[in-house]
């Protein structure tokens, strides 16, 4: 399997005109999912922390073309990581806004890492749950249809904080003090 190095990373980063805002957040997510991913694989977890640093990095790769194209992130950015060779970043990074399927309740994934991670960063800022989908509401719930999406989403990741943490001996608003 072939992950990108840290300096790699940073390398697609400008190559694509990441804006600043932009890989300062995935920096955090970074951060975080590190962090958690270090904590879990203490307890039996098997996550691979050059998966994690790797997807988290570059989650948000392709977020700065779609703000003009409208695209969806997450599959532009997975298609050209998968393009480039790196198949399970690809992977990774096509569910770090939503899963697409349910995942086994006694593992944590490189996904569900990764995925809870950005939700915990709001900008450059780590802040709760509660905090981050207030926000995320707030600039994209248009209609109702997109209301019930985001209590859905909302729902799951709740659901994978619950997983998560169910493995670690800390309380999720620790994160805030990394």
């Amino acid at each position: 399997m072939t992950i990108p190095t840290r300096e790699d990373c940073f390398r697609l980063m400008a190559e694509c005109g990441m804006l600043d805002h932009i890989i300062n957040h995935s920096v955090e997510v970074a951060k975080i999912a590190f962090f958690l991913s270090t904590e879990l694989n203490k307890r039996g977890q098997k996550i691979d922390l050059r998966l994690v640093e790797a997807a988290s990095l570059l989650h948000d790769l392709a977020k700065t073309e779609c703000f003009k194209t409208k695209g969806d992130h997450a599959q532009t950015g997975s298609q050209l990581l998968k393009g480039l060779g790196y198949e399970r970043v690809g992977e990774v990074v096509a569910e770090h806004i939503q899963l697409s399927k349910a995942k086994d309740p006694t593992v944590v994934s490189e996904e569900e890492v990764v995925n809870y991670a950005d939700k915990r960063v709001q900008h450059d800022r780590i802040v709760s749950l509660k905090e981050r989908f207030v926000d995320l509401r707030n600039r994209y719930v248009k209609d109702q249809t997109s209301v019930v999406l985001m209590e859905k989403l909302e729902k799951v990741t709740v659901e994978i904080e619950s997983k998560i943490f169910s493995f670690l001996e800390i309380d999720p608003e620790d994160l805030q003090f990394l």
